[in-house]
């Protein structure tokens, strides 16, 4: 990934900031999908872990991944916090997944599509990481101007994103729009 098109550790607070949850709300997210307690769910691009804490309350483990040291140090300080111990924080390389193949059944990732420089390569190790029948929640923002976010010209379209990913095996399964985001859930064949 390029640095220009990474979410600044300096802006956490902007992750973090309880407006987020009128405009990205966890629960709304989370709820499109069945996160059975058994499952392990990987938070691709975790960033300040907004998403990370509620899904260890529904899944059995959770992986928070990030390229950037400083947004896995600031979750880790929040899950020492919480007392959260289903949660493993791993700081990877771009377009790169550190697990084994076929071991997620859920990969969540919100608001990072469009930082991936090499989104192919990203999509073949999502693919690479979730079980045949295991499931991906992707989020991101829509390719328009939202008045806050990415540029518009780094942002990916939803139908893009939808070709993307159809292009690596999966079936959509679901698409919505939220108010600044649109959100697909795929099913690895």
């Amino acid at each position: 990934m390029k640095d220009s098109h990474l979410f600044k550790p300096e802006h956490i607070g902007v992750l973090e900031s309880e407006d987020r949850k009128i405009w990205q709300n966890p629960d709304v997210v989370l709820n499109a999908v069945k996160i059975e307690p058994n499952f392990t769910v990987v938070d691709l691009g975790c960033g300040g872990g907004y998403f990370t804490v509620p899904l260890a309350a529904r899944a059995k483990r959770v992986y928070g991944i990030d390229v950037q040291k400083e947004m896995i140090d600031y979750v880790r300080t929040k899950i020492r916090k919480l007392k959260i111990k289903n949660v493993e924080l791993i700081v990877s390389k771009p377009a790169e997944i550190p697990l084994e193949s076929e071991s997620v059944d859920l990969l969540l990732t919100v608001n990072t599509l469009h930082e991936f420089d090499n989104k192919e390569r990203m999509i073949k190790e999502m693919r690479r990481v979730v079980k045949k029948g295991g499931k991906l929640l992707i989020v991101d923002f829509m390719k328009r101007e939202t008045g806050f976010g990415p540029p518009v010209e780094i942002r990916v379209s939803k139908a893009k994103a939808v070709k993307f990913f159809e292009a690596e095996g999966f079936a959509l399964a679901e698409k919505r729009d939220l108010p600044y985001h649109y959100l697909l859930v795929f099913v690895k064949s």
